[in-house]
């Protein structure tokens, strides 16, 4: 019997109804984008915030052949942990208001009132994005609810904020579905400047360097000039002055697995001349895609490990790279979930993954390799290091962890497994343990 979980989802990843009428608003349908006179009247509604609208659940499959971030989760929960209906309760929220409003820490609070009425310490709670921070603001607010957990694991959190948030509004983001597009830039700008949880999830930390105004590090909080100075963007300032205070760094209250992934293209630093932002090209060593990893990898405490996860092809998922919204995917982080909600021993993490662009560039030099192996509490192996072949000759190099990036010649890769791959191996050894055997391919056409 698997440990009842809650599951929190990120920004902007719940479903939106009609108060009235339970009509789904978000995602909407495609028709409804086609009438201008109903998108229009629907953008209207999603811009108003609370207005006649209320959380839905998590967006799971609105279009059937796609595979959104909430439903590929259910799918390994209940494969491979038997998780039903009555076991894990996914909790949407309204991502246009605070991520502390009382209607979501409602929410929270009715879901563990089911899985734990005695608050009985049984319950994990999985979260993603965002979702870790109206986690942390739910027990800012309802302490006593601690008791009601076991553990917690998280994917990609933002636990001092990231670019994202900024980006989306200050430029805007279009919304889509795979390959099919929900909202423009500029629709999702109107709404999401009018989104407090946005605002919430700006950069919080000056010394991660990731907002530069006027020469200085600070934060879109902090140096409100970004915003346009005339008086029908005073709404926005008022936004970010009610932007909820940053988390404290230190959290012993549970124990915490923390996923942060990097090898995703991610802003890596906005620059503000007063009025107008400039963001950097994105980087894809400074973050999952979303989330930049000095703040998903910003929280600390005893009772916390930090497990970082490369993103990019893994020899045994069929290269198909998992960015921030699925990074429960790959298969090594099943080891994770075996260890939170099965309480199998805990054991040292150890993956690789190919670069997302250069393995599928044969014109490329080498391949950029990104490396975890860390104790199970996430701390460094001792004195690991990292043997391959290259050719006839195997080079050993000391391993700078708990990641490290390794720059493969692509003559590294000897073997065929088939007539457009190449395949090696690389091991890791570690003082009192290992090798691990970690499989690598790439693409020659």
């Amino acid at each position: 019997m698997p440990k009842p979980a809650i599951f929190i989802p990120g920004f902007p990843a719940s479903e939106l109804l009609d108060k009235n009428t339970g009509a789904k608003l978000f995602p909407p349908a495609i028709g409804d984008l086609l009438d201008p006179v109903k998108k229009q009247a629907l953008l209207n509604k999603l811009s108003t915030v609370p207005g006649d609208v209320v959380a839905g659940p998590p967006i799971e499959a609105t279009i059937r052949v796609l595979k959104p971030a909430a439903s590929s989760l259910y799918d390994l929960l209940r494969a491979h942990y038997g998780y039903d209906a009555a076991t894990l309760l996914p909790i949407g929220w309204d991502w246009r208001q605070s991520i502390a409003s009382d209607d979501t820490v409602g929410r929270i609070r009715r879901a563990l009132d089911t899985l734990s009425p005695n608050k009985d310490g049984r319950v994990v709670a999985l979260l993603h994005s965002t979702g870790g921070l109206v986690f942390r603001a739910f027990l800012e607010r309802e302490p006593a609810y601690k008791a009601c957990f076991d553990q917690v694991l998280t994917f990609g959190i933002p636990w001092c904020g990231t670019l994202e948030a900024l980006h989306a509004v200050s430029k805007g983001a279009a919304i889509s579905l795979g390959s099919i597009p929900i909202l423009s830039a500029d629709d999702s700008k109107r709404i999401l400047q009018n989104a407090q949880a946005a605002y919430d999830l700006f950069p919080r930390c000056p010394d991660m360097n990731l907002f530069i105004s006027n020469g200085v590090s600070t934060t879109p909080i902090d140096d409100q000039s970004w915003i346009p100075a005339d008086a029908g963007h005073d709404f926005m300032r008022t936004l970010a002055a009610n932007a909820h205070p940053k988390f404290p760094r230190n959290f012993d209250d549970l124990p915490v697995t923390s996923v942060c992934g990097w090898g995703g293209d991610t802003w890596s630093v906005c620059t503000n001349v007063p009025g107008a932002v400039t963001f950097a090209p994105p980087n894809n060593d400074a973050g999952d895609g979303t989330v930049n990893f000095p703040s998903a990898s910003w929280l600390t405490g005893a009772k916390v490990r930090q497990m970082p996860l490369p993103v990019g092809a893994y020899a045994d998922e069929g290269l198909i790279p998992q960015y921030h919204g699925q990074l429960w995917m790959p298969k090594i982080v099943r080891q994770l979930f075996d260890e939170v909600l099965l309480d199998k021993p805990r054991k040292p993490f150890v993956t690789a993954a190919a670069d997302k662009d250069q393995y599928v560039d044969p014109n490329a030099a080498t391949v950029r390799i990104r490396i975890v192996a860390v104790a199970a509490d996430g701390s460094p192996l001792p004195n690991a290091v990292l043997k391959f072949m290259n050719g006839p000759n195997q080079e050993t190099k000391p391993f700078n962890g708990p990641r490290m990036n390794v720059d493969m010649p692509r003559g590294a890769f000897q073997q065929q497994p088939a007539p457009n791959m190449r395949r090696m191996e690389i091991k890791i050894s570690w003082d009192g343990g290992g090798p691990v055997t970690l499989p690598l391919l790439i693409m020659t056409a």
